[in-house]
């Protein structure tokens, strides 16, 4: 009886390590890459490495290592739901494409050839422009905005987006851009959010991307202490970034002016601070998941210690 207990339990034991497994990997895809030398071409044959970097959907920038890497022909990785940064270089040949992943499982053929080669921080390069339409819709399953979303397209450039010249602008819920070939970053204004996506772009593609802002939002009220009489001064809100910066000053991402707001925030840690006149403040943390509304109480109180805030970018 004894051994049959022990045996149980050790199937148990690895079925949990394989359910395990299986659960971590129940939502990455099969992607399988390969490079042509043009558009319809043929296959680019040779050892090619290949490097895969996440794109950080709050920031739109690629992270700094690399989400997987091999060489060859092609490359097959099993890879989460969302946006990427694809390079593939072979000799002193380089190209880089931005894709998105879904559930299920895909192929992509970057085109590799030295007259079309780009790097993600290539100069535009001559030829046909490229035509590129985006859109936005809030989180996953919710259709795209029908409101107008400011668009605007820098030329990519390593550090911060307003390093990089800007060359188009546009308010349209759906923007609409003839571009050069090289490799831009476009960046959305919607509803106090802001988000940037890295686009590489080919001479004489045609490119559609729905921008996902992961977005949620949160109700906000706040409560007066016991006994405060009543004031003619309005309630103002600030929604700051969690963390504050080297100096310890807090960088503001939006404000309002309503007593108790719905504010849409992209996904992410926050602290909201209500300000009452010069005397009264408070302060809470905010956490936001994409298509969920979340409810804070933010509870005023006197005395000196509110965050010192920085104007927002």
């Amino acid at each position: 009886m004894r051994s049959l207990i022990i045996s149980l339990a050790t199937f148990i034991a690895g079925l949990a390590v394989v359910m395990g497994l299986s659960f971590g990997q129940a939502h990455a895809a099969d992607v399988t890459l390969l490079a042509v030398e043009s558009a319809g071409g043929p296959q680019v044959k040779g050892d090619i490495a290949w490097n895969v970097i996440k794109v950080n959907k709050e920031t739109g920038k690629p992270e700094a290592k690399p989400t997987f890497s091999g060489n060859g022909a092609k490359l097959v990785a099993k890879l989460e739901p969302g946006q990427y940064l694809v390079t593939a270089k072979l000799g002193k040949t380089e190209a880089s494409q931005a894709i998105i992943v879904g559930k299920s499982a895909t192929t992509r053929s970057l085109i590799l050839s030295d007259a079309t080669a780009t790097t993600a921080s290539k100069k535009p390069e001559a030829g046909p422009p490229a035509q590129l339409s985006i859109n936005m819709k809030l989180s996953k399953g919710k259709s795209p905005v029908k409101e107008p979303v400011l668009w605007e397209v820098f030329k990519y450039q390593k550090g911060a987006t307003e390093e990089g010249e800007k060359v188009a602008e546009q308010k349209a819920a759906v923007g609409e851009f003839s571009l050069p070939g090289g490799s831009y970053v476009v960046r959305s204004h919607f509803k106090g959010t802001k988000a940037d996506l890295v686009i590489p772009i080919q001479a004489g593609q045609s490119l559609k991307y729905t921008l996902n802002l992961y977005a949620g939002y949160v109700k906000l009220s706040a409560m007066k202490p016991n006994k405060q009489k009543s004031t003619a001064e309005a309630l103002t809100w600030q929604i700051l970034r969690q963390r504050p910066n080297a100096p310890g000053v807090y960088e503001l991402v939006t404000s309002s002016e309503k007593p108790d707001p719905t504010v849409m925030l992209r996904e992410g840690r926050y602290l909201a601070v209500a300000r009452l006149g010069n005397k009264l403040w408070g302060s809470e943390p905010l956490v936001i998941t994409a298509g969920e509304t979340a409810s804070k109480k933010v509870r005023l109180k006197e005395g000196v210690g509110a965050p010192e805030v920085a104007a927002a970018n």
